[in-house]
C-alpha cells in the first residue's frame, strides 16, 4: 500500500492501481463535489439571512426621528387632520395639506366616523399628484400625501378623516371611536354630516355638538345629498353657537 495527500485530504490504494485510473478519478470528483455542493448551499443560506436582517434595518431606519417624533397637535396649535380619499384599492388613502415638509414614514390613524365607527392604522406615504383612484372632484390636478392603509378598510362607507402623528391606540365605546390626542385630558370623539354638496367632518373635547368642538374640514362631493348637519357642525366657533337644527 502507499498513501497519498491532496488538499481535500488522505486516502490509501492498492500498489497495483494506477493513481489516476478512471474509477479513483470519478469517486474522488464525486466526494468533492458532494462536498462542495453543500458548502455552497449553507453559503446561500448564511447570505440570503444577513440580507434579509439588513432589508429589516433599511425599513426601520428610512423613518426618520422627525417622523417618529411628529404630534397631532402642531406648534401652532392646530391639529394635523385632514379629510382623505380613498384609493379603489382599499389600500391607500391620500389627502391634501398646506404643509409641503410632512415628514414619510410618520404614524397615521384613520377614522371611519359613520356608525358603527371604525379605526385602524398606518404610514404617512410620499407626496405626489393624484396619487389615488380616482382622482378628488374637487380637483383632479391636486398635489396630495398619501397613506399606505391596511386593506381592511375598503368598503368603509363615509369619509375618512387622517390623524397625523404619535398618539395612544384609539379605543372603542361601544360603536364610537375615542381617541387621546391630549393625554391626561378628555378623549376626542369623530363626527361627519351631509350638507347640500358635501361632508363636514368635525372632532370635539368630548360628546360632538355637546362640547367644544377641535377640529373641522370640509369634503366636497360634487352632489346634492340629504342633509342632517346643525349649526355646531359648521360654525365658526362651535362653543358658542345654539345647537339648533338649522340645515346647512
Amino acid at each position: 500500500m502507499r498513501t497519498s495527500s491532496s488538499i481535500e485530504g488522505s486516502f490509501s490504494e492498492p500498489d497495483s492501481a494506477p493513481m489516476w485510473d478512471a474509477a479513483t478519478f470519478g469517486k474522488r470528483l464525486k466526494a468533492h463535489s458532494i462536498g462542495s455542493g453543500r458548502i455552497g448551499f449553507y453559503a446561500i443560506c448564511a447570505v440570503m439571512i444577513v440580507i434579509a436582517a439588513g432589508c429589516g434595518r433599511d425599513r426601520t431606519d428610512e423613518i426618520s426621528a422627525a417622523a417618529r417624533a411628529l404630534t397631532v397637535i402642531a406648534p401652532d396649535g392646530s391639529p394635523r387632520m385632514f379629510v382623505a380619499d380613498q384609493d379603489s384599492s382599499g389600500t391607500r388613502l391620500c389627502f391634501e395639506a398646506a404643509d409641503s415638509t410632512l415628514p414619510a414614514g410618520a404614524p397615521v390613524t384613520v377614522v371611519h366616523a359613520t356608525f358603527p365607527q371604525y379605526s385602524t392604522v398606518g404610514r404617512l406615504g410620499d407626496r405626489s399628484k393624484s396619487p389615488c383612484f380616482p382622482p378628488p372632484r374637487a380637483s383632479r390636478d391636486s398635489i396630495e400625501y398619501s397613506v399606505d392603509a391596511p386593506d381592511d378598510t375598503v368598503g368603509r362607507r363615509g369619509v375618512p378623516i387622517i390623524i397625523l402623528g404619535k398618539v395612544a391606540p384609539a379605543q372603542m365605546r361601544g360603536d364610537t371611536v375615542l381617541l387621546a390626542v391630549e393625554p391626561g385630558r378628555v378623549s376626542w370623539r369623530f363626527r361627519t354630516c351631509a350638507s347640500a354638496e358635501g361632508v363636514h367632518a368635525t372632532a370635539w373635547s368630548g360628546v360632538p355638538l355637546a362640547t367644544p368642538r377641535r377640529w373641522h374640514a370640509y369634503y366636497y362631493l360634487g352632489y346634492d345629498v340629504e342633509q342632517d348637519c346643525t349649526l355646531p357642525d359648521y360654525a365658526p366657533d362651535s362653543t358658542t353657537a345654539t345647537h339648533s337644527a338649522s340645515k346647512k
